[in-house]
């Protein structure tokens, strides 16, 4: 038998025998319940403890037996009596929480910068979005463009966007990976950029397409590896202020875009091309950013007529793209 299981058949004996020798003292039991004077006053206490003694100095071992139905009840009592007492103070103490806490949320939101986020699911949604954000921006726009060059077009939309925030005096940074700056036009555009308020780097690698608008407006690819699924539109100061500083390591250990070698002297300033007057009006257009759709209504012509003149002006100037067109004709002093 185990001594718990032979404790538990000491502890009913020695109660048995109390119960039916009410006048025996400690040294009558232990004799009897076969166990030494000092267990049996350990018995006692244990009895005593469960409540099936209380004490009774007048008897001869000091205790006096309680019915166990009795023992039970009072057990019984005294636990639900406790129970309700550790219940009232759980409510006390939730109570307590609860009026300190009831602003809790008003003080949490004091320390969190709030950031949102939209979904920009297709190319036509990003182009719209960037352009809007374009018009709007205040003060810097900074780019990262890594991969290949975009197509020419997109370089000449660049072009205009960016002579219409230098009318406003919008500073603007860009990055391109140095194979790419090595694309004609695209170097052409990179040297355009270089001058007060406007500034183009070169870095070997970048880690992803990213457009920053001022402080507080971000665009982001949704998936790095193609920028077709869309873009995320970050908006919120506390995680611009990371992405600015993520800009920063790659900007300051950028280089300027290569100069193209100097053209060999020709014995005089370069030929100035002679347009005639609807040409200087196209040039005048294209060099305002204005769009092909109201350059056409301008000059009453379609479309189709309106680009077969843009393309023999660019025959005319020797270039090939509308942005080398507007670099050429700053050179030339067309508009002045």
């Amino acid at each position: 038998m185990r001594a718990g299981e032979d404790r538990s058949g000491l502890d009913r004996k020695a109660y048995g025998l109390l119960y039916r020798n009410p006048g025996w003292g400690l040294e009558e039991v232990s004799a009897a319940a076969g166990c030494s004077p000092a267990e049996a006053e350990e018995v006692c206490d244990r009895l005593l403890a469960m409540g099936l003694l209380r004490p009774a100095p007048s008897t001869p071992c000091g205790f006096t037996t309680v019915e166990p139905e009795a023992a039970l009840a009072r057990l019984v009592s005294h636990e639900e009596r406790q129970s309700a007492a550790h219940a009232k103070r759980l409510a006390g103490i939730r109570s307590a929480i609860t009026s300190l806490t009831t602003n809790f949320s008003d003080l949490r939101n004091e320390r969190r910068e709030p950031v949102e986020i939209e979904t920009l699911t297709t190319p036509a949604m990003v182009n719209s979005f960037l352009e809007d954000a374009g018009s709007a921006v205040r003060t810097r726009m900074r780019s990262m463009h890594p991969g290949g060059p975009p197509p020419e077009g997109v370089i000449d939309e660049m072009l205009l966007r960016d002579k219409e925030m230098e009318g406003r005096n919008v500073e603007v940074d860009v990055l391109y990976q140095r194979r790419t700056a090595e694309v004609p036009y695209v170097a052409a555009y990179l040297r355009d950029a270089s001058r007060p308020g406007r500034e183009a780097r070169t870095a070997e690698s970048l880690p992803l397409r990213m457009i920053l608008f001022d402080d507080d407006l971000a665009v982001l690819p949704i998936n790095p590896a193609d920028s077709s699924e869309g873009a995320l539109a970050v908006h919120g100061r506390a995680l611009l202020s990371s992405l600015h500083a993520f800009y920063d390591h790659y900007w300051h250990n950028a280089t300027l875009p290569p100069q193209p070698p100097p053209r060999p002297k020709q014995g005089g300033p370069a030929a100035r091309p002679a347009l005639d007057s609807q040409e200087l009006v196209i040039v005048r257009l294209l060099a305002d950013g204005v769009k092909d759709e109201a350059i056409a209504r301008h000059l009453g012509v379609s479309s189709r007529t309106l680009s077969r003149l843009v393309s023999g002006l660019l025959d005319t100037l020797g270039v090939q793209t509308r942005f080398q067109a507007a670099l050429r004709i700053t050179e030339l002093g067309l508009l002045a």
